[in-house]
């Protein structure tokens, strides 16, 4: 048996994982693109501990971003859930 059938073989078995983890990265790596934008106070407001003016930012990016956090869940349920 080479590797690559072997490797092949664990990827199969592993497939609703490896599509939370995508789903994750994908929304993780939104949200991280989104949060940096000029416009928006989140990055500075991390930076500085201000809950105050975080956490309006995280409403608004959930409420103008809902398939992205839905992406997010889906991928998180997908990774944890038990064949």
């Amino acid at each position: 048996m080479g590797i690559t059938e072997t490797l092949g073989n664990a990827l199969a078995g592993r497939a609703y994982q490896l599509i939370g983890v995508v789903f994750g990265l994908a929304a993780i790596a939104h949200f991280g693109l989104w949060a940096q934008a000029p416009d928006h106070a989140l990055d500075a407001a991390v930076a500085t501990g201000d809950v105050s003016t975080a956490l309006p930012e995280v409403v608004a990016y959930a409420q103008g971003h809902p398939a992205y956090v839905l992406a997010f869940v889906a991928g998180a349920v997908l990774l944890v859930r038990q064949p």
